[in-house]
């Protein structure tokens, strides 16, 4: 019997990850710096870019990511290292029972509206970028706006501005609480 709720739970799990991909698809990271042990050139050879940080000089894969398909990983098996140690709080606390699998499933529900809420405003701000993070998207959006800001477009900014501080609100809270 415990190893069928285990079974069960374990499910449970997977089907809460492929129902949300927030980490994966540029909403909460923006890169994934490659470990030790992870293999490069195989990462490459199935199409992952690599960069260059220009900081750390390190190797990593730019988010969005280029394996993520929908809400599932093209490379899963051979994935990076921080991509298979990687559990969000949502995650967690569904993994502990400290909340409800259902609750989870709402709070993904919500974090991708807001997420495409902000990727609608962007675009009729005239960033059509998507192959970028959320994040980068809107820094740049906001240092190109500020030189040409208008009274039509103050509003939608103003708009991308509440939606990006609230999808960062339940990022925090639900998903990854930063540093």
């Amino acid at each position: 019997m415990l190893r069928l709720k285990i079974a069960a739970k374990g499910l449970e799990l997977e089907k809460l990850c492929q129902s949300c991909g927030l980490c994966c698809n540029g909403v909460i990271f923006a890169d994934v710096r490659l470990q030790p042990g992870d293999d490069a050139p195989r990462l490459k050879a199935a199409g992952l870019p690599l960069v260059s940080s220009t900081k750390s000089g390190s190797l990593g894969c730019p988010q969005p990511c280029a394996a993520f398909d929908g809400c599932r990983c093209q490379v899963y098996s051979g994935r990076p290292r921080h991509c298979r140690e990687f559990e969000c709080l949502l995650f967690k606390r569904v993994q502990t029972g400290s909340m409800k699998f259902s609750a989870a499933l709402d709070i993904i529900t919500t974090a991708r509206q807001r997420a495409d809420e902000v990727r609608c405003l962007l675009r009729e701000l005239g960033d059509h970028d998507e192959a970028l993070p959320l994040a980068k998207r809107f820094r740049r959006t906001s240092r190109r706006l500020v030189k040409q800001l208008d009274e039509s477009s103050a509003e939608t900014y103003g708009k991308l501005t509440l939606a990006v501080h609230d999808l960062n609100l339940i990022v925090g809270q639900a998903f990854y609480p930063g540093p």
